[in-house]
């Protein structure tokens, strides 16, 4: 197995509010401490790529997608660094990338910092390293054009991988269809859909990751839960470094954030106490009621693991429809990979087959109305209820 020494610092720096010139003067104070000044992130005449967390149109007091704030600042940062582009993008899970920009103020932060919307439509095929399961991917031609990557995720809950931090939000680098095709080839394999995300993440290494935690959601994420208040701003040049101490902070242990536990599997470092933290304490972040999705086990429960194949339905958490809710638009039929959802009638909600459903939740993801949430079996309930899950 291959070992790798990823470790690096992690910066936490309070914030408890979005104001421009604060969230700017936070990621001034990132830059110097981390990197001794962004002149040293962003050479001159650099071409750069901001890549936010733009999942859909949805206004930033949801705390569906980087706020604008911090996307503004990072952009105006790097253009007085001396880059000659800042280009800002994503490809949203639905409408367009300017569309979503539009909705988010993501766009009036770019006009202000005189940066682009990248289209995100053409793809590029990149090598991997030797090492990693997969040879090659096919992502955003402008992360393949530019000379610096800056990753700026936000700190959400997520149906499928627990959190939704920096690791996963190169996922959006995948244009258009190919994030359907990875979720129908990855199945219901979570583990193989970990890994997909670290060695993506890996392969494009950002240069940096900022993520927006003045705000973050819980529960039914990652676009139908609930605003809370972390108060902080979280950067490093490792992801997983920054992503654990993020795990740490919301109380979730480690082994249950799927990247975190494929990363140690594949060789890379996790563990807390070798990360250097720098910045406000980790304590003054600390919380202990923080709501997680409903995706403690998605396979069920460890303890029951050779069993689960006869008692499945018993022991595997679900998409489920709140039909109240549902107003019938289609947009998760649209989007289910193995095409488990239907329509049975015009004026009602949507039915799920489960016996084809790889539990992907992408249909929760993108639920206008927050209709379709993760829901725990009874087998699931009855083990959390024991902590035996």
């Amino acid at each position: 197995m291959t070992v790798y020494n990823n470790s690096k610092p992690v910066y936490l720096h309070k914030c408890d509010r979005y104001d421009h010139e604060r969230i700017k003067k936070a990621v001034i104070t990132i830059g110097d401490h981390l990197k001794g000044g962004w002149n040293n992130i962003i050479p001159d005449g650099a071409k750069v790529l901001l890549k936010p967390n733009m999942l859909i149109s949805a206004a930033p007091a949801r705390a569906v997608t980087t706020h604008p704030f911090l996307v503004g600042a990072v952009a105006e940062i790097c253009r007085e660094a001396g880059a000659a582009t800042v280009t800002i993008g994503d490809s949203p899970a639905l409408g367009s990338t300017l569309k979503v920009a539009q909705k988010t103020g993501i766009l009036q932060a770019a006009q202000q910092a005189a940066a682009d919307i990248g289209r995100f439509t053409d793809s590029v095929r990149i090598k991997t390293p030797a090492e990693f399961m997969h040879r090659s991917f096919t992502v955003a031609k402008e992360a393949v054009d530019a000379d610096v990557i800056i990753n700026l995720p936000k700190f959400k809950t997520h149906a499928l991988m627990v959190l939704t931090l920096s690791t996963k939000n190169l996922y959006g680098l995948f244009v258009g269809k190919q994030k359907m095709r990875w979720h129908l080839q990855s199945g219901r394999d979570h583990a193989f859909f970990a890994r997909l995300l670290v060695e993506l993440a890996y392969t494009v290494k950002p240069s940096l990751s900022i993520i927006d935690a003045v705000e973050g959601m819980e529960g039914n994420g990652p676009s139908s839960g609930t605003p809370r208040p972390l108060g902080f701003i979280g950067a490093s040049e490792d992801m997983l470094s920054l992503d654990r101490v993020c795990t740490e902070i919301v109380g979730i242990p480690p082994d249950k954030n799927h990247c975190l536990r494929t990363a140690r599997q594949m060789g890379f470092t996790t563990d807390l106490d070798r990360i250097d933290l720098r910045g406000d304490s980790l304590d003054r972040f600390q919380i202990d009621d923080f709501k997680p999705a409903a995706t403690m086990a998605v396979e069920g429960p460890p303890l029951l693991k050779p069993f689960v194949g006869m008692v499945e339905k018993f022991f595997t958490v679900k998409p489920s429809v709140t039909q109240s809710r549902c107003r019938g638009c289609g947009i998760c039929i649209t989007a289910c990979p193995p095409q488990a959802i239907t329509l049975p009638k015009k004026d009602g909600a949507v039915s799920i087959n489960h016996s084809r459903c790889i539990r992907c939740f992408c249909c929760q993801e993108l639920c206008p109305e927050g209709a379709i949430h993760a829901r725990d079996s009874i087998g699931v309930k009855l083990m959390k209820a024991l902590g035996l899950e």
